[in-house]
């Protein structure tokens, strides 16, 4: 009996043994678990509201109005309008197996490729993304209609650029291009976002940071479903700041009257500025292009055809390309003798149709001029007389004198991708490795040879002349101007000779462009023909008006025009002159010569 009850008490007391280990567990997993919680709902209840909020109320970026572009009246060139966008909301990202192909059979997109432009375009986003830009009414109408089934699918309103002069001043305009991905990463902290539009081109690109303003942001409340319930007041809207607008020192009334001029075959350009402030009237680069174009979602294959244009009408012909000067640079040899001990009574050898200096060099007039002197030698456009001069002036001094004259330099216009052209000079041929010799000068006094300018560059040259040694910095927005600088060195005399010899260019009986007068104004210009080794010859025209108080002074290129009858260039240049005296009186009107 007594060992049954021992047995019984041995019994009991295992049974009533604490299992600590498995209680010691527990506990430090309660632990564990109340820690947790203490982290999540008293450390860091702010980053999980913040998280909470990011899902239930939505950043929604409002984009800065881009502010406009005028000519100097007031035109509009660049403005902007509404259009619509289709967004997609990357929180419903776990319903894009059947939502993007729906979208897509809307959008009359391929299936597969507009699923991979949705992954991109989404790829670690949490705001809506555009993934339709300038969508029309009717598909903006479909998404709406069917936008149960597309969930994390919205329309909205968005701007679009739009050029209401078509192809008019295009290159000095320029385009709005989207961002891509690469750009956004680097240009998000300066307030953009993605496929937001940014100035490609021209004064577009030149005032971006003036034109895009700064973007704004309001805030959508969401339910559990993504969708908005009404605009959160838990967070201020960020207000938007519009962009500046800008006025250009373009007349869009010269701009028409030059384009219609090229036509719709001759390829060149022309540019018209104020000599006595650089304001820029004219800039027209042929053939141009429409703008348009790349405000709405341009095609890989329109894109293509216009950047492989042989006529390349993305190119900037104005500041872009460069030309050999021809018979304008006349004038500047003859402002180096003049600068150096020659006068307007200076005569050389007569001539009799060329000049012989190691080989024959001809004139452009077969029978030749005869003897001449300075003016009647510019009047005449007499390359025999230029070659002697230069042979006498030398290399150097022609070239200082063409550094003077801005020649080789950039002008600083404000626009990207001008072209310096080149002035030779001894440093330029040891550069190049060509050996100099005093030949060279023949070719160069004439404007032939190395030499090579931009249409830009001769308008300015252009008006250095007319005002007698005022140097201006040409400039397309009206409010950059700076306050021009007399060139030291040369005599007011000097230049009053070389325009004589200009305007006998246009009056005189014998003078080489006497097609471009105008009854009742005085008009000095000069022509030139420059060599082109690729086709026909080009044909220029430079020229300034009024010749007593010049308000204008141009210079125009027409490409491959040599075997034209007459001088296109000349044409080109009257035309715009005929309108500009019509917007702009001129008080110096006179009786013809």
């Amino acid at each position: 009996m007594l060992l049954s009850m021992n047995s019984w008490e041995a019994e009991d007391r295992g049974f009533r043994k604490k299992p600590w280990p498995l209680i010691t567990l527990a506990l430090i997993l309660v632990a564990v678990l109340g820690l947790r919680l203490f982290k999540l709902q008293v450390l860091s209840w702010q980053v999980y509201l913040e998280e909470s909020d990011d899902k239930r109320i939505k950043r929604e970026v409002i984009e800065a109005p881009r502010g406009y572009i005028y000519d100097r009246n007031n035109v509009v060139l660049a403005e902007n309008r509404m259009s619509y966008s289709i967004t997609l909301d990357p929180f419903e990202r776990h319903r894009f197996n059947e939502t993007v192909p729906r979208l897509a059979m809307f959008l009359g997109e391929n299936p597969d490729d507009f699923t991979e432009k949705v992954k991109e375009i989404t790829y670690k986003k949490s705001n809506p993304q555009k993934v339709k830009r300038d969508a029309d009414f009717r598909l903006a109408s479909i998404v709406e209609e069917h936008n149960l089934e597309l969930p994390g699918v919205v329309c909205v309103f968005d701007q679009r650029r739009n050029y209401p002069q078509g192809p008019l001043a295009s290159h000095v305009l320029g385009y709005i291009g989207e961002l891509t991905p690469e750009e956004h990463d680097k240009l998000r902290d300066k307030g953009y976002y993605y496929g937001q539009g940014i100035g490609r081109s021209g004064v577009e690109r030149m005032y971006e940071d003036v034109l895009k303003g700064k973007n704004g942001a309001k805030f959508e409340e969401r339910n559990y479903m993504n969708r908005v319930v009404e605009i959160s007041d838990e967070v201020e809207p960020d207000p938007y700041i519009p962009g500046k607008d800008i006025n250009l020192t373009l007349d869009v009334r010269l701009q028409i009257s030059a384009e219609e001029a090229f036509g719709d075959s001759v390829i060149g350009a022309i540019v018209a500025l104020n000599p006595k402030n650089g304001e820029i009237l004219v800039m027209a680069s042929h053939p141009s292009y429409d703008p348009n174009q790349f405000a709405r979602v341009m095609t890989e294959s329109e894109y293509k055809k216009l950047q492989n244009d042989p006529d390349k009408p993305l190119f900037n012909r104005a500041i872009q390309a460069t030309y050999p000067p021809g018979s304008p640079f006349k004038l500047l040899m003859a402002l180096t003798g003049l600068n150096n001990g020659f006068t307007e009574q200076s005569k050389f050898s007569p001539c009799n149709g060329g000049y012989y200096f190691g080989r024959w060099y001809k004139c452009w007039e077969d029978r030749g001029h005869g003897s001449l002197d300075m003016v009647g030698a510019i009047e005449n456009s007499c390359n025999v007389y230029f070659y002697q001069l230069g042979r006498k002036i030398g290399l150097e001094k022609w070239n200082d004198m063409g550094r003077l004259l801005g020649i080789g330099e950039i002008t600083g216009i404000d626009l990207f991708n001008e072209e310096r052209g080149i002035l030779p000079g001894a440093d330029y041929y040891q550069k190049v490795g060509v050996a100099y010799s005093p030949g060279m000068i023949l070719n160069l006094a004439i404007g032939q040879g190395e030499t090579l300018v931009t249409v830009l560059q001769l308008a300015r040259y252009t008006g250095i002349i007319a005002m007698e040694g005022l140097n201006i910095k040409p400039h397309l927005n009206i409010e950059k101007y700076e306050e021009p600088e007399r060139i030291a060195g040369i005599s007011s005399h000097s230049f009053q000779i070389v325009k004589l010899g200009m305007r006998g260019v246009i009056n005189s009986p014998s003078g080489t462009a006497k097609t471009a007068r105008i009854p009742g104004h005085i008009i000095a210009g000069k022509t030139g023909t420059a060599q082109n080794p690729h086709g026909a010859d080009h044909k220029l025209f430079i020229a300034f008006a009024p010749y007593d108080d010049p308000g204008i002074a141009i210079a125009c290129v027409a490409e491959n025009a040599g075997d034209n009858i007459g001088s296109l260039a000349v044409k080109i240049v009257k035309q715009v002159l005929q309108d500009y005296f019509t917007y702009y009186p001129d008080n110096t009107v006179v009786k013809d010569d």
